[in-house]
Formats: C-alpha cells, sequence, structure tokens
C-alpha cells in the first residue's frame, strides 16, 4: 500500500484498487460518474447523486480534485484536514456561509491534485463548527479508506445522527 504525504501534512493511506488519476475525468469515469461542466471547464468533482442509477445511501457525497494551486480556491492539506479558502474573500465575504450551507453533511472522497496526478488522500466532511469560528471551509478527515464496493462511506453515513 502506498502513501501520499503533503507537505505539512500526515501521512494518508491510500485506497486498494486505483488509488491515482491522470484527469479529473478519468476519476469520475471510473466510479461511474460524468464530471459537472461549467461551459468547457470541468469542475473538480461530481455528486453521487447525479449517477444514471443513484444509490440512495450516497446522495451527500462527492467526489473531490481539488488542487494545491487554483485561481478562485487555495486549498491546504494539513493536520487530516483540508483547509479550502476562497482567494476573494474581499469580493464575495459570505462565499464560506454559501458553501456551509450548501455541502453541510456532505462527505467528499478526495484526489488532490500532485504533479501530475490526482491521488486519493481520504474521505472528507466538513466540520461545521471550525469552518465558521475561521470563516474557512475546514474540511476533517473521516476515513482514509475504502473498499470499491464504498460500504465503509455507507456504514460511516449510516452511523451519524
Amino acid at each position: 500500500m502506498a502513501t501520499y504525504k503533503p507537505k505539512n501534512s500526515v501521512s494518508y493511506n491510500v485506497v486498494g484498487g486505483n488509488n491515482h488519476f491522470r484527469t479529473i475525468a478519468k476519476g469520475c469515469s471510473a466510479f461511474g460518474l460524468n464530471p459537472v461542466k461549467r461551459g468547457y471547464i470541468t469542475l473538480a468533482g461530481a455528486r453521487f447523486e447525479n449517477a444514471q442509477n443513484p444509490d440512495p445511501d450516497l446522495q451527500k457525497v462527492t467526489l473531490w480534485f481539488p488542487q494545491i494551486k487554483n485561481n478562485y480556491w487555495k486549498n491546504t492539506p494539513q493536520n487530516k484536514c483540508i483547509i479550502e479558502v476562497p482567494k476573494y474573500k474581499a469580493k464575495n465575504p459570505k462565499q464560506v456561509d454559501k458553501y456551509l450551507n450548501k455541502y453541510e453533511g456532505e462527505l467528499r472522497i478526495t484526489f488532490l491534485k500532485d504533479k501530475d496526478d490526482y491521488l486519493f488522500v481520504g474521505v472528507f466532511e466538513l466540520d461545521r463548527e471550525e469552518t465558521q469560528k475561521q470563516n474557512k471551509c475546514i474540511w476533517r478527515l473521516v476515513l482514509n479508506a475504502f473498499s470499491p464496493d464504498l460500504h465503509e462511506i455507507k456504514d460511516y453515513i449510516r452511523q451519524k445522527p
């Protein structure tokens, strides 16, 4: 089993099977999803609720392919978290609140962009309290591996209050 260690963070276990993808489209395809597009731009992921045959247990699960260097967001892996900060908060100070309302309760299966590939770094959930406190989206690691049938993710969702 390989590990990937982003700068200034802990090591993450990489999921068995295909744990890295060259493109977002290939990563989404491996899960039977189409990447979300806005015009000609491929956005950083796909939601399981938009699958051809959506699994009701995975309605709030997204494949996320963030880049550390991005034109609109700064994504920083740190201490079992990914901190997502809009680069233009001064222009849109309510951006984090919008994300908090839109993505609360969501799980993100995350493949972080390395030099060439998107590498699996874990399954993350938005931490509402820390996000509000810091005015940054704080995504906490909740699972560091899962099986191809995603049963660990489904079990995690079922156990939540």
